[in-house]
């Protein structure tokens, strides 16, 4: 039986699996590192490690338009809407992993695996981007008075920005398969290059859902109604925490993703493993007869 320690670097590409009638999802990606302990014996070999994983997801909405009744400056009353014709976010997780391996180096050159992984999500973040307008309904008009008019607090399109951090499953399990070839760099060091793919599952508690934008700091006094305050005081949620405001004019309360993340990752990983087994010297020794 011989003994190995392992240094594994990887990138694959990534796709969100989550269901969701309003959210589109981008190509993400991910890196990889760990470190592991493996025994070998006879083609087989098994190892345990402990890592790091940080995936980067991006995500996007199509427009949306919430709606207040309030007043304009003179009095009147209007339906006062803040018109969304873009939404996207970007996400950036970091995980604590455990990774688990068992697999087969047939004929010293071509080696298939299985294994599991468990990613504990330790820093997760968000940054959202965008465009807005807003506009007044007036009973007594066929069209809305938009954008145009900031005396009135309807301002054009512009661009709008937020982050924060996102609430994450407590933890991911992740199936997976690689397969590729076994290099030997020298006596005691190989390097397997392979190509793997990973399908990771949450596991614990329910996702939870709150309103995906927030108007709690915005002034909403007609008088002293400001972009300003509209640019520093809006409030974007995570698409993945995220429902639809009640006041939206469609789809009011549905949540945006019914259910955490399911991620399917597909790359390449480089495995170098470095023998440290401890041979037993063998004794010779001289026989003497007399």
């Amino acid at each position: 039986m011989q003994h190995h320690l392992n240094l594994s670097v990887g990138a694959g590409i990534d796709v969100d699996l989550a269901s969701s009638a309003f959210v589109r999802t981008g190509v993400g990606g991910d890196g990889q590192f760990a470190a592991s302990y493996e025994v070998r014996d006879k083609g087989f070999f098994f190892n345990v490690g402990l890592g790091a994983d940080y995936r980067v997801m991006n995500y996007g909405m199509n427009g949306m338009t919430h709606a207040y009744a309030s007043q304009d400056r003179d009095g009147n009353p209007i339906s006062y809407r803040y018109v969304y014709s873009g939404y996207s976010e970007t996400q950036h997780t970091l995980y604590a992993t455990l990774p688990i391996r068992l697999g087969y180096i047939i004929q010293d050159r071509i080696y298939i695996s299985a294994g599991v992984k468990a990613a504990l999500p330790i820093w997760n973040t968000y940054a959202v981007k965008a465009t807005m307008y807003t506009e007044g309904v007036y009973t007594n008009l066929i069209d809305p008075v938009s954008q145009n008019v900031p005396s009135f607090a309807y301002y054009p399109k512009s661009s709008y920005s937020g982050s924060g951090t996102y609430t994450a499953p407590t933890l991911y399990v992740s199936p997976s398969l690689e397969a590729g070839v076994v290099f030997e760099l020298t006596q005691k060091i190989s390097c397997r290059l392979g190509a793997f793919a990973e399908y990771a599952l949450p596991i614990g508690g329910k996702c939870p859902h709150t309103e995906i934008v927030n108007y709690a700091a915005i002034d909403m006094n007609p008088q002293t109604r400001s972009q300003e305050n509209l640019k520093s005081g809006l409030a974007f949620g995570s698409l993945l925490n995220g429902k639809m405001n009640a006041s939206a004019t469609a789809h009011a309360g549905q949540n945006i993703v019914k259910d955490w993340s399911q991620f399917l990752s597909v790359g390449v990983r480089a495995t170098f493993s470095f023998n440290v087994t401890k041979y037993k010297p063998v004794c010779k020794c001289l026989g003497l007869y007399y």
